[in-house]
């Protein structure tokens, strides 16, 4: 009999991240959201921003300046997420004495009133320390 092979993990709904590769993909479907920013169990700042920079880079910061938010993963251990009311999402970055709550504030299809979905990264593998730049090719001219 054939040895099985191990099968990675799936994750519908909620669930925790702690790899970059899937942290990644999480967060790329993100682009206007609300933020929450807790150190040490203190509020430190909380508002709204658009995500425009999303990277796993050993040598950058997160940042949210001017109502943009500059995304590191490599700032955080893991990623939780869950669906909320609405069709909105919460994912929840971890560091060490830290959190950054992220809330998705969906964007409508004009058109046909559903919620759009689009995905922010090129299908291609991107190395641990590359930055990711975002781009909305989706806007019409």
């Amino acid at each position: 009999m054939d040895q099985k092979r191990s099968l990675a993990p799936v994750m519908i709904g909620t669930g925790t991240l702690s790899s970059a590769p899937d942290m990644l993909r999480a967060l790329e479907t993100l682009e206007n959201l609300e933020y929450c920013y807790e150190a040490h169990g203190d509020l430190i700042e909380k508002g709204t921003a658009v995500l425009v920079k999303l990277m796993a880079d050993s040598d950058s910061a997160t940042m949210i300046v001017n109502g943009c938010l500059f995304l590191n993963i490599a700032s955080y251990r893991y990623l939780d997420f869950c669906q909320i009311e609405n069709g909105r999402w919460k994912l929840v970055l971890h560091g060490d004495v830290s959190s950054l709550t992220l809330i998705s504030i969906p964007e409508m299809n004009s058109e046909s009133g559903e919620q759009r979905c689009r995905l922010l990264l090129e299908p291609e593998e991107c190395g641990f320390e590359s930055p990711i730049l975002l781009d909305d090719d989706d806007e019409e001219d």
